[in-house]
């Protein structure tokens, strides 16, 4: 029997769906599960597409469910524009892969609930490289091993939140004996009314630097709103960090799956409704504070309990195939 031949998109940006193509086809192909192609090769058994879908051979694919647009803010008609290639795709699907259950509740509300077959695969890393132990940053930012570092890595948007993981990291820092340091991977505006001497804004960074910067951190603090299935946190995890984000959208998933930190109690519950993305609320600083104390104070607690199988890229690569081997078994049947 000739090995499953799957198709995947070129990952030529930098974003997160990208990358995490990238990771996922390495170790399709590392695992020798199948074989690893591109979506141009007109022998391959199926196709993944993410976002577009591009399929010149009318192969069927499985579809990566990303997110789509419902911002309130947007003329509905924009909104309906940007997810149509999106339902277009899901539509035309032999299979869909969705990154949480907020992704999947994402589609049923504003959409349709699927008819074909689906799973629910987080997003994962490679564990050799994003591990607990290594280099890291700390003697070259002046950070002593004493210190308590805080990280947060993103692609600096309104909805992820910044300037709220910045006031209470100072508000922390404010009310503790210990010397605190707050590192923000990514680009971002340093905001000009805030001075703190443990700031340290990084800006991009190469992603073969990012397992150093995560072990230079003690805690990852990840306070976006309804985020599917950040990288970010399965990389920080990755490396043993316990993280603390709020309620709302997909992160609390993979935290609560890996055991991986504290979920606050931090938001309200999100509607299904479109919202004003790019203006959200202001989570819950006490309940933040709390969880962040609660981890400091039982740090080894929570650093021991972490799970990392559920986020090794060759364990989520493993239950793709699976999925798509099963999809194309039955619709052949």
């Amino acid at each position: 029997m000739n090995k499953l031949s799957i198709g995947f998109p070129f990952s030529i940006g930098g974003g997160g769906p990208s990358l995490f193509i990238k990771r996922l086809r390495k170790s399709v192909d590392r695992q020798k599960l199948a074989k690893a192609a591109y979506f141009l090769n007109p022998l391959t058994d199926v196709n993944i597409y993410s976002n577009v879908v591009r399929n010149f051979y009318n192969k069927p694919y499985i579809f990566r469910v990303d997110g789509i647009y419902f911002d309130k803010m947007q003329p509905s008609e924009t909104n309906e524009k940007r997810n149509q290639p999106i339902f277009k795709g899901i539509d035309k699907a032999s299979g869909i892969v969705f990154q949480s259950d907020f992704s999947y509740k994402l589609i049923c509300n504003f959409y349709k609930q699927p008819t074909i077959p689906f799973a629910i695969i987080n997003n994962g890393t490679d564990t050799s490289v994003f591990k607990p132990y290594g280099t890291d940053k700390r003697k070259e930012l002046g950070i002593k091993k004493s210190d308590l570092v805080f990280i947060s890595s993103a692609n600096w948007r309104a909805h992820k939140r910044l300037k709220d993981i910045v006031a209470v990291f100072i508000e922390y820092s404010r009310n503790t004996d210990k010397t605190c340091h707050m590192v923000i991977l990514g680009l971002a505006d340093k905001p000009e009314d805030i001075r703190h001497p443990g700031l340290h804004f990084i800006g991009n960074v190469h992603s073969e630097e990012l397992p150093e910067w995560y072990r230079t951190a003690d805690i990852c603090l990840f306070f976006s709103w309804l985020d599917n299935c950040p990288n970010a946190v399965a990389e920080a995890i990755a490396c043993g960090l316990p993280v603390v984000c709020t309620n709302q959208g997909g992160t609390k998933e993979l935290v609560e799956l890996t055991k991986g930190g504290i979920v606050a109690e931090a938001d309200e519950q999100f509607s299904f409704e479109p919202t004003d993305l790019y203006h959200p609320p202001v989570p819950d600083y006490h309940k933040l504070l709390e969880a962040i104390h609660n981890i400091v104070n039982h740090y080894e607690y929570y650093v021991q309990k972490i799970d990392r199988k559920p986020i090794d890229i060759d364990d989520v690569a493993s239950n793709y195939v699976r999925f798509i081997e099963k999809t194309l078994s039955k619709s052949k049947n």
